[in-house]
């Protein structure tokens, strides 16, 4: 009881809305006497009563479908909902997003953590040699989700809803200065977010048979009668999949601590695989044989020119090491662009890039890659008081797409499908941006085709891009190019 004999009920189903109210200011006062004799501002430090009252109704629906035993572990649900009553909402979700991410890296360990932290490496340089499960933390929170997505834990859709958590995480929680206020309601929804798509998510089949057919190649000796029917099941994944599992299973050949056996398997399991696999991915693998070269691996380059003389590849075999060097910062930019203060730290990685292109133009095995990410960083995210871009990295963005031909601009209206290089265009800073691009492209070609679908990009509905692959136009413009 308090001194005005107010009764602290915080249960929805024992008292009334008015009651969680008048228990939610008794709970208050002590904490805002204590801050005044401490000499410590009080206003503007806590939610309003309402919205602690609508985050409360709704907390029991929003928790009951986690498991009882999962619920026992949860102690950072249990520092969120402290944080909700108390009407610290920035640390709540702060709270939330740690147990978050403690709930993804089990998921990811219980999957499969070699294959991640192949997927990772191949995304970055910077997650190369990672083993154990504490290496988790290395990895950033929008690369986590974005491997995940990658090797299938997370879908597209859930993907998107996981990271506008992280967005609000890093722009509006104790995680970092900032005066934004969330609502009630929002918390819910992020709770909610983080609860069916992480913390109670399974695996779907197709995932499933991927991590089996992983083991059965490190661990078993597979029928030769058998890899036809392997390959025909493979072929039926989605395209991000087969790329990463190909760059996957060349990187377990190309490690010389590896039994003949799992080589063996390798061989006669990757012209199948080589067969779905994108141009992209197999210039990566062709990229790898200048750099084994350079640095006198003589291992690693016999057995990258083995895969390709085994999937009839060895014209994507690129005898240039500054191929593999140019991919490898790409890389850092992209994971530098997709972390929390992106605006400041471009520059270095796009300074980096512009002295590491050949003077013979951007080579086969990075084009790909290298349009993707130019043209990522110089329409921005959207986001921040600027145009959602690094400003003193921008000229070379600039430069960079100056330098743009044909293949160039191929590759760009071809990206509109790639579900990363679409994820910020439906915010109006870099829908513009983006727009802008296109239209400059046409001034740079005069092919029919290609205009048309640079047309089409340029003249899409506000904030629409990200589902421009699914528009009939679009479809129908690019079939050519």
């Amino acid at each position: 009881m308090t001194e005005d004999n107010t009764e602290i009920i915080l249960i929805p189903t024992k008292i009334t809305s008015s009651q969680i109210e008048n228990s939610i200011t008794a709970l208050d006062k002590p904490y805002i006497d204590l801050l005044n004799y401490l000499g410590l501002p009080t206003d503007n430090i806590f939610s309003s009563v309402d919205e602690r009252r609508k985050a409360i109704f709704a907390l029991y629906s929003a928790l009951e479908t986690l498991p009882i035993e999962e619920k026992s572990k949860a102690t950072y649900l249990s520092k969120f909902v402290a944080s909700i009553i108390n009407g610290l909402f920035d640390g709540a979700l702060a709270f939330l997003w740690d147990e978050t991410i403690r709930a993804l890296n089990r998921l990811i360990i219980g999957y499969d953590l070699q294959y991640f932290y192949d997927v990772a490496g191949s995304i970055s340089s910077k997650y190369k040699g990672l083993l154990s499960e504490e290496e988790l933390e290395a990895i950033s929170a929008h690369d986590l989700l974005e491997i995940s997505q990658r090797i299938g834990l997370i879908n597209n859709i859930n993907f998107k809803r996981l990271e506008t958590v992280n967005f609000f995480r890093n722009h509006a929680s104790s995680a970092h200065p900032n005066d934004t206020e969330l609502t009630g309601t929002e918390m819910i929804v992020f709770l909610e977010y983080c609860l069916k798509y992480v913390i109670n998510a399974k695996p779907d089949y197709s995932v499933v048979s991927l991590k089996q057919l992983r083991d059965n190649i490190r661990k078993n000796v597979i029928n030769a009668n058998d890899f036809s029917i392997i390959g025909n099941d493979f072929s039926k994944q989605p395209q991000v999949r087969k790329d990463d599992f190909l760059l996957s299973i060349f990187g377990i050949y190309c490690d010389n601590k590896q039994e003949q056996f799992v080589r063996v398997n390798i061989e006669k399991l990757i012209p199948h695989v080589w067969n779905n696999a994108t141009d992209e991915a197999k210039y990566r693998i062709g990229s790898k044989f200048g750099l084994y070269r350079k640095n006198a691996d003589t291992f690693r380059r016999e057995a990258t020119e083995r895969i390709l003389e085994l999937v009839d590849g060895l014209r994507y075999k690129d005898e240039d090491s500054l191929a593999a060097e140019l991919i490898e910062k790409l890389q850092n930019l992209r994971t530098v662009h997709f972390e929390y203060n992106n605006f400041y730290n471009e520059y270095p990685h796009a300074k980096s890039i512009s002295v590491s292109i050949p003077t013979t133009g951007i080579p086969k095995s990075v084009r790909s890659l290298f349009v993707k990410i130019i043209c990522i960083c110089y329409c921005g995210n959207g986001k921040g008081y600027k145009d959602g871009i690094d400003e003193r990295a921008l000229t070379y963005y600039e430069k960079f797409i100056e330098g743009f031909k044909i293949e160039e601009i191929k590759e760009y209206i071809k990206l509109f499908s790639d579900n990363e290089f679409v994820f910020d265009l439906d915010t109006p800073k870099a829908d513009l941006r983006m727009k802008k691009l296109a239209k400059s492209l046409r001034d740079k070609t005069t092919d029919v085709l290609i205009n048309k679908a640079l047309y089409i990009i340029s003249n899409f509905p506000k904030n629409k891009l990200p589902k421009i692959s699914l528009d009939s136009s679009y479809q129908e413009a690019i079939k050519y190019i």
